[in-house]
């Protein structure tokens, strides 16, 4: 939160006033939100928190007595400020000391992000109110996910290769482990906010960035040799999943959906299931493209150039876009031997996809430019229909995890249906 900023909290006598005035400027002013649904009797019930910057009021929320956080409000020039999360863990604080086991609230939908990085977890489907979508979230208090733990520590594997791991936790956690595998250019550091998500359900998470991304070792873009990226991760799954004392549950996104089904289908690597969102299982390469790739495979094949990625192609959401292309550690290369890699295991993907024996989910985005959904259509296909469940986001971009709301929330959503009926 930045220097300056004063937190209060009381009750509507003492601060309902300054309240009063962030939320008719949030609320009623810029989101046109009727001024007679704004109040109700709760108010009067329930304990406020007001953050002050020079004693001016710029941010407010609640907590009633049924522990429900509600009415959260920032001045639309403090909403990067941290006070958001300043107000937030206030309420979090006051509920956890007086007892209550859990909070709830209900989010608008294009801020769900910001409250699953605070442990926050989607309760059911998105729903209208007052003509907004919004989501309903809970955090439990009365256990060790009330706080995610990071860890990062570095790897030296065999060949050489330096990698970069990441581990998310909760204090305690002794349950099931997802092992996260992310796409081309990017890092671990990106999907934060999916970690978040599935240690609020009880889950461990670690991630690797592969070589030649992120905090790993190599040029960037760059393999070494073909199979370079798949012996890194089965190693590193399967010591995962050793700490585990079961199979962990392996999550692919695009370049590592496809990495995930090489391993699941290709090296035999036991995992409880398996999760591929967008997965590079086929590329829209053209004729050009690919007579280039073959020529540089002959010439150069460890020479990285542009990898052609839109960054307006990820998501709806122009702030993904953004920063990403400010991101340092996101790069944009890639080598004719890794370009070659990924087109020959979609293809050997969707050619054994019959042999698939583990509970699996596939999320694929129609309007995804990045990858050929097409892909994923034909692994569909040909999948045991026991197996594989499929999700179909027409008009959904390549990063479904990172979408514009209230969609964001539905794959969110679908993720942990699937989750439940599965793992119980």
């Amino acid at each position: 939160m930045s220097a300056g900023i004063r937190l209060a909290t009381g009750d509507w006598a003492t601060l309902g006033e300054d309240a009063s005035r962030v939320r008719v400027d949030v609320f009623v002013r810029e989101q046109r939100i009727p001024r007679e649904l704004e109040w109700d009797e709760w108010d009067a019930r329930s304990l406020h928190c007001v953050a002050y910057l020079d004693d001016v009021p710029i941010a407010t929320g609640r907590l009633l007595p049924d522990a429900h956080i509600g009415r959260m409000a920032v001045l639309a020039a403090h909403r990067r400020s941290g006070v958001g999360g300043g107000i937030l863990q206030a309420l979090i604080r006051a509920a956890r000391e007086r007892g209550d086991p859990r909070v709830e609230l209900s989010a608008q939908c294009y801020v769900v992000a910001f409250y699953e990085r605070h442990g926050f977890a989607c309760l059911g489907a998105p729903y209208d109110e007052v003509g907004i979508p919004h989501q309903r979230m809970e955090l439990r208090l009365d256990g060790a996910r009330a706080e995610v733990l990071v860890a990062e520590h570095g790897r030296r594997m065999p060949d050489g290769s330096r990698l970069h791991q990441q581990d998310w936790s909760a204090r305690g956690m002794t349950g099931p482990g997802v092992y996260l595998l992310h796409g081309l250019g990017e890092h671990v550091g990106r999907h934060d906010a999916l970690a978040r998500w599935f240690v609020a359900r009880g889950w461990r998470v670690r991630a690797h960035d592969h070589v030649g991304h992120g905090r790993s070792s190599g040029a960037r873009g760059v393999i070494e040799r073909t199979d370079q990226m798949t012996e890194h991760a089965a190693a590193l799954l399967e010591e995962f999943s050793a700490e585990l004392a079961n199979p962990a549950l392996l999550l692919g996104h695009s370049m590592g959906g496809v990495l995930a089904a090489e391993l699941v289908l290709g090296r035999g690597v036991p995992v409880s299931g398996l999760i591929m969102s967008s997965p590079a299982l086929a590329t829209d390469m053209s004729a050009v493209q690919r007579a280039l790739v073959a020529a540089m495979l002959r010439l150069a094949p460890a020479t990285a150039l542009p990898n052609g990625l839109d960054p307006q192609q990820l998501s709806h959401d122009p702030q993904v876009a953004r920063a990403y292309v400010a991101d340092p550690l996101v790069h944009r290369r890639i080598c004719a031997r890794l370009a070659r890699w990924i087109v020959d295991a979609g293809a050997r993907a969707r050619e054994s996809a019959a042999a698939l024996e583990v509970p699996a989910l596939l999320l694929v985005a129609g309007a995804d430019t990045l990858v050929a959904p097409a892909g994923s259509r034909a692994f569909a296909q040909r999948a045991p229909k026991a197996r594989l469940s499929v999700h179909w986001y027409d008009d959904l971009r390549h990063e479904l995890f990172n979408e514009s709301e209230p969609r964001r929330a539905q794959v969110f959503a679908d993720m942990g249906d699937w989750l439940r009926r599965t793992f119980g």
